[in-house]
């Protein structure tokens, strides 16, 4: 009985550190989804080489695994890289082969054949990939029953295969496109702005820790964005490509540049309010604080046929304006005209 109870006891105590445990493991669906793209690719990876009865398939694997990405561009982007420096890789592990059958020592061979590609991958970072396919090609010993050159051979198939694995997973993965991922996290970017334009514009007491920290955490998602537009581009370049003679232009990495001047833009309205103390107990601030979230939030709703409006009805005069007020709509005028200027270019790259 006592037993039972120091049990049930013992069971109790560790139910929070258990929980604790189960919070940490809870993941998100990009993690998920990521972790099975992986996981598929693997499978598929090895299944082919084994279907086709190629040795060594582990290679098809492994370059699965390093190809493959959370997003459709960045596994489009990488492998396509991947492809270019297996090739080159190739064509150097090639060269190592016949160095070696005319008599030169393995070692120097392989490591000259190495060395010469690691500097061209340093000159093209694209080709970053060529000295280790070479390094595939030459390091290991041979199979029975094949020659250097069919060992070579192989190695290369199960490359390709591998690199073909992680695209395929990755495009028919549903929800793995960066280009809504992208049109999403511009929305939450811009309505994150603009509660800190609102906060900035109403005079909250917020420390300078405070306002540090949130700037941190928008420089950290700009940069988010910047990867996710890179991304993006990849996707809307290969569709592109399709199409003969077709430009492909950098259309989401010119967006996240303006959703950073649209930062700066925001951020005028703050420093002009704590450089302006004798103004803010002015009326028109409480329209600009209300204005300028709104415009921000709305910029990205393609039903909203003029979210401009009421930013731009806060440089209307008021029917009894004042010296202050007159003064305070000069101060406005350049960043209202500068951050709707930047909505407008905004919504046309989204159109487009």
């Amino acid at each position: 009985m006592l037993i039972n109870m120091f049990i049930a006891r013992g069971a109790m105590n560790r139910l929070p550190s258990i929980q604790n445990a189960l919070s940490v493991m809870a993941f998100t669906e990009d993690e998920l989804r990521y972790g099975l793209q992986l996981s598929a690719s693997v499978v598929i990876a090895y299944l082919i080489p084994w279907a086709l009865d190629l040795p060594e398939g582990f290679w098809a694997v492994m370059s699965a695994l390093i190809v493959m990405r959370a997003r459709t561009g960045s596994t489009l982007g990488e492998g396509w890289g991947r492809f270019k420096g297996a090739m080159t890789g190739t064509v150097g592990g090639l060269f190592g082969v016949w160095l070696h059958t005319h008599g030169m020592v393995t070692s120097v061979a392989t490591l000259g054949v190495i060395a010469a590609l690691a500097f061209i991958a340093g000159i093209f970072p694209a080709l970053r990939s060529a000295p280790i396919t070479a390094l595939i090609i030459l390091s290991s010993g041979g199979i029975a029953g094949h020659s250097a050159w069919q060992v070579a051979g192989l190695r290369i198939v199960e490359i390709v295969i591998g690199i073909g694995a992680g695209l395929l997973v990755s495009l028919l993965t549903p929800g793995s496109r960066s280009a809504a991922h992208f049109e999403q996290s511009v929305t939450t970017l811009l309505t994150d702005i603009g509660e800190q334009a609102r906060r900035a514009l109403t005079g909250g007491d917020v420390s300078a820790d405070d306002k540090e920290e949130a700037n941190r955490k928008m420089r950290l998602h700009l940069g988010r964005l910047a990867i996710l537009a890179a991304s993006a581009d990849t996707e809307h370049g290969f569709a592109l490509a399709k199409k003969k003679g077709a430009k492909v232009p950098r259309k989401y990495q010119r967006c996240a540049k303006l959703i950073n001047r649209i930062v700066q833009d925001a951020g005028l309205f703050g420093r002009i309010f704590d450089s302006a103390p004798e103004l803010q107990a002015d009326p028109v601030w409480e329209k600009v604080a209300h204005a300028v979230p709104l415009a921000l939030a709305t910029a990205s709703d393609e039903e909203q046929d003029n979210p401009l409006a009421p930013l731009l009805n806060c440089l209307l005069p008021d029917a009894d304006v004042t010296a202050t007020t007159e003064r305070l709509h000069r101060l406005l005028e350049a960043p209202i005209r500068l951050l709707a200027a930047d909505i407008q270019s905004l919504r046309r790259f989204q159109r487009a």
